[in-house]
């Protein structure tokens, strides 16, 4: 194995550590977030609360793993990181087995046959305490990603010459951004799969009752992690041929530390922390540049975690296609971008201020790219809630009508339906329908239906499932989007690449590690734990419909697209 104890096998390795990271943390559980909602009723602002989890671990862990670690053994703190992140996708996964078992059966829920739920307050709560394992697990996971992407990056940093520590550095942070695209893609790709995978049903991942097997990625990437942070622990802490590498990073940097008063014999005492905390916040480049960054993740880190579920939102497309359209995106566009800023530094040797230049250069393009935020289809009509039925009763006040008003409806059983005439109904008795179809997923002589449209009843039936709206998810509509999301990333993670080569020249050599530990709190507490809620909160408020269980509020079951994509494009401005 000393032959894997050299510059590109550590990168090898680190690498991989981050590819479990950002499957996990940055991928597959936001591919999956609309549907862990739906499962364990959680709105928005609770499972953007689960993103928020990694970032305060993170912060708690960060400043005491950089100030300690930063004269240890890299190589271990990195390696027992990944081991806990490994853990904590199992951990993640672990509700599937331990809640409720999920049922769906395709009941008579017709009008003067509606089912009526069984309720009770123990039964309503009863897997609502998985919000606490997945709450707990990106805790776990932020204690693991803090030494990650703080020592991993120094101990590659210090490791190569200059030149091509932006090369090397680029590469690991591509592996970050790689992972969230695999994660999307993996994770939109189980989401076709039932979440109890032995199991026949009679429905289709279309269906609104459709739960995928959400659980199954961060069980698998969970071992991998655990697997995969063995040869890490095993990297030495210095790698063998290095020393003069860091000879010259020290002389590289004097002149930018000139005036600092760093002792540097013991500058990592615990007595020193307060002043090495000064010295970081005197220094004006270090200050901007990670203050940038910090607004920069507040919009990273929300749409990260609801980017999936924006596109199946506006877009009306399933689970599965949004979370692998997203991913796509993410894949090419965030790595692409990464890729290239780090690439650009080191194929021109380009010095520290044109590096500056860029990292306020690149946030003027996303600025005008963001339009692309503004572009949605149009709300599908929903009775009651976006469109009124027939006899004329304000939309948004009640389900009840006159064609439905003794069929004896229960709100607590949301079984949409979509019917002939293009209007989505909150289930099959609130369409009037009195009659299953013979294919079983249709029904018929549903008066709403007829009469809303003032045809006879050759039209009078629906479908199980919410109606797809305009369809501009297969359209010209959505393609633009694409390609302006497209562009966005690659702007905003090229500006990444110039950001964190300018963090890393700006402090003193000695300092590196605990100068990233001090960047990374900021960027947490003002942009990435506020990110997901301020997103999730912007999903909330345009809720035109949340779903009862028992009475008590659920998940929300259909928005107002437009308003959401302005307030979106609001927070992205």
């Amino acid at each position: 194995l000393q032959g894997f104890a050299t510059v590109k096998g550590a990168l090898v390795f680190v690498v991989l550590g981050a590819l479990v990271q950002g499957f996990l943390v940055n991928g597959h559980v936001n591919a999956i977030i609309s549907t862990i909602e739906k499962r364990f009723d959680l709105s928005s602002t609770e499972s953007g609360l689960i993103a928020s989890c990694y970032d305060i671990g993170a912060c708690v862990a960060i400043l005491s793993v950089t100030y300690i670690g930063a004269h240890g053994h890299k190589p271990l703190w990195v390696g027992w990181g990944v081991f806990l992140i490994g853990v904590s996708g199992i951990l993640f996964s672990l509700p599937h087995f331990t809640a409720p078992m999920y049922t769906y059966t395709l009941t008579n829920n017709t009008c003067g046959a509606s089912e009526i739920a069984e309720c009770s307050v123990n039964s309503a709560r009863s897997h609502r305490y998985a919000i606490w394992f997945f709450y707990l697990a990106f805790i776990i996971a932020g204690f693991g990603g803090a030494p990650l992407y703080s020592l991993g990056i120094t101990y590659m940093d210090e490791n190569v010459g200059q030149r091509f520590s932006s090369w090397y550095i680029g590469i690991l942070v591509t592996g970050s951004i790689i992972g969230p695209g695999i994660g999307f893609l993996v994770g939109g790709a189980f989401l076709g799969v039932y979440t109890y995978p032995e199991e026949q049903v009679a429905i289709l991942d279309s269906n609104e009752a459709w739960v995928g097997a959400w659980w199954m990625g961060a069980l698998i990437v969970g071992c991998i992690g655990v697997l995969s942070s063995l040869p890490i622990l095993m990297l030495p802490r210095t790698l063998p041929g290095t020393h003069h590498h860091r000879q010259n990073r020290v002389a590289a940097t004097a002149h930018l530390t000139r005036g600092w008063k760093v002792r540097t014999s013991n500058a990592f005492l615990y007595r020193d922390f307060p002043k090495c905390v000064l010295v970081l916040l005197r220094n004006p480049v270090f200050v901007l540049v990670s203050i940038a960054g910090a607004v920069d993740s507040i919009l990273i880190s929300g749409l990260a975690t609801f980017g999936a579920k924006y596109i199946e939102t506006i877009f009306g497309l399933s689970a599965t296609d949004a979370g692998i359209a997203f991913g796509a995106l993410a894949l090419v566009g965030a790595a692409g971008g990464q890729l290239l800023g780090g690439g650009l530094i080191t194929k021109f040797n380009i010095r520290m201020t044109w590096i500056l230049r860029m990292t306020y250069m690149a946030p003027v393009v996303t600025w005008f790219l963001s339009a692309g935020f503004i572009i949605s289809c149009s709300d599908i009509l929903f009775a009651g809630v976006s469109t009124q039925y027939h006899d004329a009763s304000p939309s948004g006040g009640s389900f009840v009508s006159t064609c439905n008003l003794n069929c004896g409806c229960d709100l607590n059983v949301y079984k949409p339906v979509c019917g002939a005439d293009g209007i989505t109904y909150y289930s099959a008795c609130f369409a009037g329908c009195s009659a299953v179809g013979t294919a079983g997923n249709t029904y018929e002589n549903c008066t709403c239906v007829s009469a809303t449209t003032g045809v006879a009843t050759n039209i009078s039936s629906a479908t199980t499932g919410v109606c797809s709206g305009s369809g501009c998810g297969a359209g010209g509509m959505f393609a633009l989007f694409c390609i302006l999301m497209f562009l966005f990333m690659v702007f905003t993670f090229l500006n990444e690449a110039s950001a964190l080569q300018a963090s890393l020249r700006c402090v003193a050599f000695n300092q590196r590690s605990f100068a990233i530990g001090v960047q990374w709190l900021i960027i947490r507490l003002i942009g990435t734990i506020p990110g997901p809620l301020i997103i999730g909160a912007v999903f909330d408020r345009n809720c035109a419909q949340w779903s009862l269980n028992c009475g008590e509020k659920g998940s929300c079951s259909t928005y107002n697209s437009r308003e959401l994509s302005i307030g979106v494009f609001l927070v992205v401005l």
